[in-house]
């Protein structure tokens, strides 16, 4: 049997890509796609993949589905790639746009909108190319795009540093998560793939810089020095013990206002 593995073409996501592509591809049995986080998502709820690199809070919507691996995307404190751009400060904020691409960080925003901030604002689902044309006091951006979006807001959040004033341990974004039971060799050989990839990190940023469009707004060796710093200091990918406490505080936050949102229907 083929099992189906959805991962994420994001710049935070490469030392994962890295890993599936010199070391898990080599392998029969692996059946490999790319997707958003949202459409990872999705995917494992439609049961159209096995495992994939998906945002945390489907996790608060399918009881069934379970973390399958030691490696996640996380951060230690700033994220610099989830971010809630705004027209104003945080507490003047009435309207957010959310980012279509995402699930766990439109979900933070919304735990850190009630238990960090709170406020209560109206949301608003994004499309693509809304953060072209900002149509609300404010909007949350993830992955690839918010590099050129930096710094032309007046106020920007990132989401990942307000988790940590909140709560005082990093947030995660998104793990690697399975709605079948595996055998312990697939998952011995996942582990195995995204180890290579994160010991070859140097390697992972040579290849991103070579290879990809990623801040191609920055030439030289400032865009190496910038694609560098946020693969080695701004991400973190050990799902240590840490992380799962912060995990499981976000997730039982996050089912209040799931809870609530089905009784408001």
């Amino acid at each position: 049997m083929n099992i189906k593995i959805t991962a994420v073409n994001f710049l935070n996501t490469y030392p994962f890509k890295y890993g599936i592509e010199k070391y898990l591809s080599r392998f029969s049995w692996a059946e490999i796609d790319y997707a958003t986080p949202a459409e990872c998502a999705k995917k494992l709820m439609n049961k159209t993949t096995h495992i994939a690199l998906a945002p945390v809070a489907v996790l608060a919507m399918n009881p069934n589905l379970q973390i399958v691996t030691n490696y996640c995307l996380s951060t230690n404190d700033y994220v610099h790639s989830v971010k809630l751009y705004s027209k104003k400060e945080w507490h003047q904020i009435q309207s957010v746009v959310l980012d279509y691409q995402s699930l766990s960080s439109v979900s933070l925003v919304k735990v850190l909108m009630k238990y960090h901030w709170n406020k209560e604002v109206k949301y608003i689902e994004g499309y693509q190319g809304f953060e072209d044309h900002l149509n609300a006091d404010a909007m949350v951006v993830i992955g690839d795009r918010t590099f050129e979006l930096n710094g032309k807001f007046d106020y920007e959040y990132d989401l990942a540093h307000e988790w940590y004033s909140f709560y005082g341990k990093p947030f995660v974004f998104a793990a690697w998560i399975t709605n079948m039971m595996l055998d312990k060799e697939v998952i011995h050989h996942l582990n195995a793939a995204f180890e290579y990839g994160i010991t070859h990190i140097d390697d992972v940023i040579a290849d991103a810089v070579k290879n990809t469009d990623i801040l191609k707004f920055i030439n030289g060796i400032k865009r190496q020095q910038t694609i560098e710093h946020y693969l080695k200091y701004n991400m973190q990918y050990i799902f240590n013990k840490e992380r799962k406490q912060s995990l499981n505080h976000f997730l039982n936050l996050l089912k209040t206002i799931v809870a609530e949102d089905i009784q408001s229907i």
